[in-house]
């Protein structure tokens, strides 16, 4: 169990930095899609910090993993809540604004690849099934962001394309 131990603390860390990143940058965003976007990702990132937390508490009192404990904000909520404004066509961006934050957004698009990839890693690292399947609920929560992340970058590069006269490209 040390080494699923160091995994989650190296995770909870990872999780509490992107928390702080999204916190910062929503500071620095001026699309209010965008901004709503980031707030709900460092939201995202808080309830991963706590199920993380609980995960560790239980392992260190219990020795076990507790995939059902992702009750909070579980996938399917998040998926819900995260996607629904982007998904139905409420996207709006401005030439003025669209250029930081797309910046923004990749290094955030940058940031969950980062994640996803390190819980699939870990994932196959371990022998407890349970472990396994936590992990691998967090990589998916991780695939969840990059899609939504993806999915608001392309919408504000095509109105971008757009307001500049680039259409059709």
């Amino acid at each position: 169990m040390e080494m699923e131990k160091k995994i989650l603390e190296f995770a909870l860390k990872m999780e509490g930095e992107a928390r702080d990143f999204y916190l910062n940058a929503k500071n620095k965003v001026n699309d209010p899609t965008a901004k709503s976007l980031v707030n709900y990702l460092a939201d995202w990132e808080l309830s991963h910090c706590n199920f993380i937390q609980d995960q560790l508490k239980k392992i260190e009192s219990a020795g076990k993993w507790d995939p059902a404990a992702a009750t909070e904000m579980d996938e399917e909520s998040a998926r819900e809540f995260l996607r629904k404004p982007w998904i139905e066509g409420e996207l709006q961006s401005s030439l003025v604004s669209s250029v930081s934050d797309i910046s923004l957004l990749r290094m955030a698009l940058a940031l969950e690849r980062d994640f996803n990839n390190f819980y699939k890693k870990a994932a196959e690292k371990i022998d407890n099934t349970d472990g396994k399947k936590v992990l691998n609920m967090l990589a998916n929560w991780e695939a969840e962001h990059m899609s939504i992340i993806d999915s608001q970058l392309q919408q504000m590069h095509k109105d971008f394309m757009t307001e500049m006269g680039f259409e059709p490209f």
